[in-house]
């Protein structure tokens, strides 16, 4: 009886552990920054504004995340720091929905047949939280600028996972250096 139910079960297991994705390889090629950065993001996702109660499809809350996050860029360069993070916040709620479904990033994700993008949601959230978190530390606001950037991490790890960009190892640099320092 236990041989059967072993016999039974053998496949499953089996199945199960087919079913996951290899490791990345380390020597995969690195991505430049020519490539992959924010300006090129932000510019494949202009257009039509993507708001919350219109964006139905993956791609759609992708796109508004983009948007959002422009949006913040701008206020965050204008030093308007209240209306960035709210913009951030936003740029993130989209992001979320995104991760729930495809949790990978791509340097050359196919949107269409013959229609590749930059499709980065980690990376754009790792993002989003080291500037929510520079932000707060400008406001004084050190232990939740911490937070922000601990949050960040698991984001950036994830998308140098999936695609080893100049840009991303940058971010990763950045979050490393300001968490070993506020540790200070």
């Amino acid at each position: 009886m236990t041989i059967w139910a072993f016999l039974i079960f053998l496949p499953f297991w089996m199945i199960q552990g087919c079913a996951t994705s290899p490791p990345p390889r380390a020597d995969s090629p690195l991505i430049p920054l020519a490539k992959a950065n924010l300006e090129a993001v932000l510019e494949e996702q202009e257009g039509l504004e993507i708001l919350w109660d219109n964006a139905k499809e993956v791609r759609d809350f992708y796109r508004g995340g983009v948007q959002q996050k422009s949006q913040a860029e701008n206020k965050y360069r204008e030093k308007s720091y209240s209306e960035a993070l709210k913009l951030y916040d936003k740029s993130e709620e989209f992001f979320l929905v995104v991760l729930k479904y495809i949790n990978h990033d791509s340097c050359e994700y196919m949107l269409f047949e013959g229609t590749h993008i930059l499709f980065l949601p980690n990376l754009l959230m790792a993002d989003n939280y080291l500037k929510t978190g520079r932000i707060l530390k400008e406001m004084s606001r050190d232990s939740s600028a911490r937070r922000k950037w601990k949050s960040a991490l698991p984001y950036i790890q994830q998308s140098l996972r999936c695609e080893r960009t100049e840009w991303g190892l940058a971010i990763e640099q950045e979050l490393n250096s300001l968490l070993e320092s506020s540790k200070r």
